[in-house]
């Protein structure tokens, strides 16, 4: 009997079972049925919710440094500055997506970078979303920016395209 051959094979079925432990315990942090012991953020059944719901601007992020990132919430957060009267419907919130408890942002709003999400919510419970993903093409241009965010919110407000 070959023992070094042997003993290989168990050190890599050990390695194998390790990886499939690590990546089940990740998949639960972050999949929207998970472990269940977070609450959901996309609202399942109905479309529309029962009570009051609020329009919400997240700007999602992680804790790596980026100018541009940066720059795109600067621009973000002056759009309440310069057409306050189009943005008196929304309030703004930063979410470290990378904090505990964050991370079901990822999979549930397909976010893939730092973002800039139109949200309509009730209860904490998210009913209609669109990430306007064009932030990044017109990060380097103040006024193509601000038209692209101001058209889109406009659209959202009146019920256009979401999930």
């Amino acid at each position: 009997m070959n023992y070094k051959k042997t003993a290989g094979y168990v050190i890599l079925l050990l390695a194998l079972a390790g990886f499939l432990k690590a990546g089940l315990d990740i998949y639960g942090d972050i999949a929207p049925e998970g472990r269940g012991d977070q609450s959901t953020v996309i609202a399942s059944g109905s479309g529309h919710p029962e009570g009051p719901t609020e329009l919400v601007i997240y700007f999602f992020e992680g804790n790596a440094p980026c100018p541009v990132c940066e720059k795109i919430r600067g621009m973000t957060y002056e759009l309440f500055q310069t057409d306050p009267e189009k943005l008196s419907l929304f309030s703004i919130r930063d979410v470290n997506v990378e904090e505990k408890g964050n991370e079901r942002y990822i999979l549930e709003l397909e976010l893939f970078s730092t973002s800039v999400v139109l949200v309509e919510e009730s209860e904490g419970r998210i009913y209609r979303w669109k990430n306007l993903t064009g932030v990044w093409d017109l990060a380097g241009d103040v006024e193509a920016f601000r038209y692209y965010m101001l058209r889109e919110i406009e659209a959202f407000k009146s019920g256009g395209e979401g999930r």
